[in-house]
């Protein structure tokens, strides 16, 4: 097993895109504490200004997570002696234990999962810095993604081949667009060409569900282009309408939902809405009742009225409120090749 406190370093350093110093340092503290960790400080460069050190208090490998009170002890006792900030670090959280940890405004880090330093207002995680990296990325045309994703939900990557209309489905996309998509799925190494008895081309995923969604991850977007304000939705079950936004996450999640509603639906449902007056835009913040967020394609579930759990949790990913991003762990949970 590779060593904690390094890992921890090439997570930072991957994340900050610095190199960082590291150096144990022997504290003079109670048995209990040396027993349980070790101690390293990290120094962080930061251009013309001065280093950022902190202190990493490193899990040991057969200690187990103490529990935030006993966690809170320890970091006090470890603050009094060093003057600087603390950071625990450990190799896994429950996300009971995660969402304790944030709530109490405890700085940690999970290698190559989260990272959470409310004292130095960071809250980075490795998604983030994903979405920072793709605007030097192919991005997935949104029906390629939506092509994409319904075949994950539907087992297609399981399958030794499929064809062109088996990744179209029943999306209803023209034969040009699904030739695009195929095209860029296969460029970006997401599907390959197999051989097959059919007398015409089939294709493979490359991997399992999880390996496909990971190596795809970094082309998907958002698939919200628009963000409306508007007065209260009179036909909320008009086909093309689907609950969004935190409205969507708090029904899959134990997030308290949203007083303002959010809808989403294409922008060619949007439109219809208006004309058959379902609801009014609104530019006055005061005066926004409901929000719709106009989408690049339909929900992908089966249950049509809520967005699907995978292009919900894009549509969220970049969203810095704590509660948003412990229901999306939460959400993850839910869908195999999401987690």
């Amino acid at each position: 097993m590779p060593n904690l406190h390094e890992e921890a370093k090439a997570y930072i350093e991957s994340i900050l895109g610095v190199a960082a110093q590291m150096t144990p340092v022997p504290l003079r503290v109670p048995y209990t504490i040396r027993d349980s960790y070790k101690t390293y400080e990290l120094s962080i460069p930061m251009g013309n200004s001065s280093p950022l050190n902190m202190m990493l208090l490193v899990s040991r490998d057969d200690v187990a997570y103490p529990g935030i009170v006993k966690l809170q002890k320890h970091i006090e006792l470890v603050r009094n002696v060093t003057n600087q900030v603390v950071v625990y670090v450990c190799w896994s959280l429950s996300i009971p234990d995660r969402r304790s940890l944030i709530m109490h405004q405890v700085n940690f880090i999970q290698p190559s999962f989260q990272m959470f330093i409310p004292e130095l207002a960071l809250d980075l995680r490795e998604s983030f810095r994903q979405r920072r990296e793709q605007s030097e990325l192919a991005a997935l045309l949104p029906a390629a993604q939506a092509m994409l994703l319904s075949c994950l939900y539907a087992g297609i990557a399981d399958e030794a081949y499929f064809t062109t209309n088996a990744l179209r489905g029943d999306l209803g996309y023209s034969r040009v667009t699904l030739s695009k998509a195929v095209d860029q799925l296969t460029s970006l190494g997401v599907i390959t060409p197999a051989k097959s008895d059919l007398p015409w081309k089939t294709y493979a995923f490359n991997g399992s569900p999880a390996e496909v969604f990971e190596k795809a991850k970094q082309h998907l977007r958002s698939p919200v282009k628009k963000r409306i304000g508007i007065t209260r939705n009179s036909f909320p079950m008009m086909p093309g309408v689907f609950i969004a936004g935190e409205t969507a996450l708090a029904k899959y999640t134990m997030l308290a939902e949203p007083k303002q509603a959010v809808w989403g639906m294409t922008k060619y449902v949007f439109k219809n809405m208006l004309a058959n007056h379902a609801f009014e835009m609104i530019e006055a913040v005061d005066a926004i009742e409901e929000w719709v967020e106009i989408w690049a394609y339909p929900s992908l579930t089966e249950r049509e009225y809520i967005a699907d759990a995978a292009s919900l949790f894009l549509s969220l990913e970049d969203n810095a409120d704590e509660r948003i991003q412990i229901a999306l762990d939460e959400l993850k949970e839910q869908v195999n090749w999401l987690a």
